[in-house]
């Protein structure tokens, strides 16, 4: 079984939906597909098949103060505002809703992974804890500490983010079946992760201590792991996607130019995907 993850990254995500829009154009179907963070949200729109519907999502959406602003902090809680994207927007009644129905009957495989608030273990879930109008999974996954005051409440549970925890949880892909994996990442392979400051850390320690500790630790597993994929993509067993550059892009940085640049980019390094998906079948 050939899977796909995305780990997430914020507005750099627009790399990915250019990597899904050529999957789609081409119509090249990928079996297994883990999200992590925005990624749960990249993936499931890819399960729904609606080629461009991501590229309105960073390159219009993102520059509503609905969607991203500090009077969203001061109001709800969250500098990113995970209603309005995955409910107001979402939603079958929103302006870009997902098509769930499609979804649903899609014979894909689809795993979001988010992180529990209280002891820091990265979980998953899957497509059957979905429900119409309510998009609850994908918020809990891209609920990233500090940015959102609190973890998002579902199935009797509190979560964050899902790549606190592991931010690239490729081992559970390979757990559940793949033998071949498209690791799409936001940053250069390059690229040197610093140490998350402790004192950004601090308003976590009373709640939940064990996120601010993984918070704080998670630029050493990251560096470990983008060792560990290297190794796997040596043996013929991992692609590794992800932008040579950002075009300034970080994780809140609205810019259409760099925006823009990224999805082309992400468009054109998925043509790597045939020859990989070929070589699998030798």
């Amino acid at each position: 079984m050939v899977g796909i993850m995305d780990v997430g990254g914020g507005l750099r995500g627009n790399y990915v939906s250019g990597i899904i829009d050529f999957l789609l154009d081409n119509s090249i179907d990928i079996e297994y597909c883990l999200g992590v963070s925005a990624g749960s949200a990249n993936l499931i729109t890819y399960i729904a098949g609606q080629r461009g519907r991501l590229k309105s999502f960073y390159e219009d959406y993102s520059f509503e103060k609905q969607y991203m602003s500090i009077g969203n902090y001061f109001k709800k809680g969250m500098y990113i505002n995970l209603d309005y994207i995955y409910s107001d927007i979402t939603n079958s009644y929103g302006k870009n809703p997902l098509d769930f129905e499609a979804t649903m009957k899609s014979s894909k495989k689809f795993v979001a992974a988010v992180t529990d608030a209280h002891t820091s273990e990265q979980k998953y879930f899957y497509k059957s804890d979905l429900d119409y109008d309510d998009f609850t999974l994908l918020k809990a996954s891209c609920a990233l500490p500090i940015a959102t005051r609190q973890p998002v409440l579902f199935k009797n549970g509190r979560y964050f983010d899902g790549g606190i925890s592991d931010p690239i949880p490729y081992k559970k892909a390979f757990d559940d079946g793949c033998d071949k994996l498209i690791i799409c990442l936001t940053l250069p392979i390059s690229y040197k992760k610093s140490a998350f400051p402790k004192w950004l850390a601090r308003p976590l320690l009373f709640k939940y201590p064990q996120i601010a500790k993984a918070i704080t630790m998670s630029h050493t597993l990251y560096h470990n792991r983008i060792n560990e994929i290297l190794e796997l993509e040596k043996q013929g067993k991992v692609l590794i996607l992800y932008p040579e550059d950002c075009f300034g892009i970080k994780t809140a940085t609205r810019n259409k130019i760099g925006l823009n640049k990224l999805y082309e980019l992400g468009y054109k390094d998925a043509k790597k995907i045939e020859v990989f998906l070929n070589s699998s079948k030798d």
